[in-house]
């Protein structure tokens, strides 16, 4: 199912841009928008994501509707109409994790050294899911410290299920 505008938070400053322009323009600009968004691979997975995450509630509903006499493509709007509110907390909880990531992420040196490589791989003509799992490998060691035993940490751990 496509995202619509009713379902996506407009961008603030295309917003205000917007106010100055003819409302044919309004109309055309939100389409692009909108056309933008949902042909983002990532905003895509995490909308198949969050639709996942609610199948059972909306399977639920989707019954309870049928029971209640609805036609069958009725009672799948409805059903999806009423657990919209759950998609967009799913969609919006994985975007703030990403940019809570992101935030952390971005002055990194190493991120920033992996995710040249990255994109000199895709420069390149590697697809993006080989030149992620070439680069992922190259940089793995660069995480063992991670990894590492760390008694003190296993203590706060333990100290913290008390």
């Amino acid at each position: 199912m496509d995202l619509d505008d009713s379902q996506v938070n407009d961008n603030p400053e295309s917003e205000a841009s917007e106010v100055y322009e003819s409302e044919s323009e309004e109309e055309s600009s939100g389409e692009e928008i909108s056309d933008e968004l949902e042909d983002n691979a990532t905003y895509r997975e995490w909308y198949t994501q969050a639709m996942e995450a609610t199948e059972e509630m909306r399977a639920e509903k989707y019954e309870k509707y049928i029971a209640e006499g609805l036609d069958p493509e009725q009672a799948k709007e409805k059903a999806y109409m009423k657990t919209l509110w759950a998609v967009k907390r799913a969609f919006f909880n994985q975007f703030t994790t990403f940019l809570w990531s992101f935030a952390h992420l971005k002055d990194d040196d190493l991120y920033q050294e992996i995710t040249d490589e990255l994109e000199d791989k895709m420069d390149y003509g590697a697809d993006i899911h080989t030149a992620i799992k070439r680069v992922v490998a190259k940089y793995q060691a660069k995480f063992d410290g991670l990894f590492l035993y760390d008694e003190d940490a296993d203590e706060e751990m333990e100290a913290d299920d008390v």
